[in-house]
């Protein structure tokens, strides 16, 4: 009852044109590589305070959604995440395009974030302050153990040797360190460059690490032959409607579902949001799917884990940010800036204190990824036009748009230095087949995993014990070890019938 009540305070002609505007402005932002989320976020937020807190919440909701689902056109299209949320976007979607299923790829991608969007709403309308409840009672010891476990996926995502993937892993945590110890404040790894201080900055290592790697290698490419087939001379294949049948969309739902819960839970997490849940979806699917081995190659079970998920994180990250105060994410942290313009101060008492407000939020919030999902469904045909542009007129404006998001990152010009140094690195791993997921989330979750581990110790006098003897911990413990040993078990029989 109290939904409907929301959606009739939001069902006026000003309220929805901010709200189909705010999607429309945060796709196409999204869709930029280096352009986040937060970035459009961060560059329309001003424009909310003369407005009032429902049509200003619920703008800046509205292009939180189209900021996260923005990144799939270029993660498709170009195989360059446009956010860190369509990482693993692209290790399917880029491939079916070049196959001529580029359509096929952007539809499933478009309606499979429409159904984790909705997903994540629905359950943040309806059971969300119950859930923020259980997340709040989570220890330090819970949170390692969980991003520990998370760490041990990449071994899935590895597309070649385990071994390769658990380097790249360990790599990026390496460099996770760079920067200012959280908790003693000493500076790490920087070599006396105080621009360093708070470590790489992940657009700049992103855009480096996919981006600039892949025109290095296209380079390589052409410089090799005379004639290398771009994805504007692949003929493309004509399909009706999403690309997906009624029989077919039900029958991935056996992957959305538990990708949509993925998703959820790693929204409620703070600190951890899409940049981490579509890697760990992918993950899942991979690893409980009956062919493994086609995943990376153009399959369409990746793409609809990556945008499940990341789309059900967006749910999860407002959810916590509503019941609790706590941002889910660098996005929500922009949101809650919003809250505070307003004079509105999320967390507990909300529900309470300004409960008409909470659920005419909540209804923009499904009216956004309905948006959403009717701009992107008729934005199709012109998304695959794109491919028709030639490579040599393309990618010029993908340099452009690379330099042009490292340096807006933090408008910092050491970051566009940052950028070519992962260019090269992504270069030389692809080179030498060592897969750049798993450096990725080590490099994203680094911090947080050192955080807890030392906040776990500091509470236990440096034994190790009671975080093995705590529940949640100890299950996600046993699933570290047996994701290690299933996959360690994969390689064995592997090598045995070669």
């Amino acid at each position: 009852m109290e939904l409907l009540h929301g959606l009739q305070a939001i069902c006026n002609p000003a309220t929805l044109a901010l709200i189909v505007g705010g999607v429309f402005g945060g796709l196409v932002i999204g869709a930029l590589p280096g352009l986040s989320a937060f970035t459009a976020l961060a560059i329309m937020l001003p424009f909310t305070f003369g407005m009032e807190p429902v049509n200003g919440i619920s703008f800046l909701m509205a292009i939180y959604v189209g900021g996260c689902s923005g990144g799939l056109i270029s993660a498709v299209l170009l195989g360059i995440p446009g956010t860190p949320s369509s990482i693993a976007t692209c290790f399917d979607g880029y491939p079916m395009a070049k196959k001529g299923e580029a359509k096929r790829a952007l539809g499933a991608a478009v309606l499979f974030s429409f159904v984790g969007g909705i997903f994540g709403a629905l359950v943040l309308s309806f059971i969300g302050p119950y859930i923020a409840q259980v997340a709040l009672k989570f220890s330090p010891y819970d949170y390692f153990a969980i991003i520990l476990f998370a760490l041990t996926t990449v071994s899935a995502l590895s597309e070649g040797s385990m071994v390769k993937g658990l380097l790249a892993c360990l790599l990026g945590i390496a460099l996770g360190f760079v920067g200012t110890d959280s908790l003693s404040s000493y500076y790490r790894y920087t070599f006396g460059i105080s621009k360093l201080a708070n470590g790489f900055n992940l657009v700049p290592v992103l855009i480096g690490l996919f981006a600039v790697s892949q025109i290095m290698i296209s380079a390589r490419d052409k410089a090799k032959t005379s004639k290398v087939e771009s994805i504007s001379d692949v003929k493309q294949k004509k399909y009706r409607g999403f690309g997906i049948s009624p029989g077919e969309f039900l029958f991935h739902l056996r992957t959305a579902i538990p990708c949509a819960v993925i998703g959820l839970v790693i929204g409620i997490l703070p600190g951890l949001g899409g940049n981490i849940s579509n890697l760990m979806a992918y993950s899942y699917a991979k690893k409980t799917s009956k062919y493994p081995e086609k995943f990376g190659t153009g399959i369409v079970d990746g793409i609809i884990a990556s945008e499940t998920a990341n789309n059900a994180t967006v749910g999860g990250a407002v959810i916590i940010l509503l019941t609790l105060g706590i941002p889910g994410d660098n996005a929500t942290s922009m949101i809650m800036a919003g809250f505070q313009m307003h004079d509105v101060t999320p967390g507990p008492l909300l529900f309470k204190t300004s409960g008409a407000l909470v659920y005419a939020i909540l209804a923009a919030f499904i009216v956004a990824n309905i948006a959403f999902f009717i701009i992107e469904y008729f934005g199709l045909p012109a998304f695959t036009k794109m491919l028709s542009i030639p490579s040599n007129l393309l990618l010029p404006i993908v340099i452009v748009c690379c330099f042009v998001g490292s340096y807006c990152a933090n408008n910092n010009t050491l970051d566009i230095f940052i950028m070519v140094l992962f260019g090269l690195l992504g270069y030389m791993l692809k080179k030498h087949r060592y897969p750049l997921a798993p450096l990725v989330v080590g490099f994203i979750l680094a911090p947080s995993l050192e955080t807890y581990l030392r906040r776990s110790l500091m509470k236990t006098d440096g034994s190790f014990l009671p975080i093995i003897q705590s529940p949640i911990a100890a299950v996600f413990l046993i699933l570290t070890a047996a994701a290690v040993a299933y996959t360690a078990y994969g390689e064995i029989k592997k090598l045995k019938t070669a």
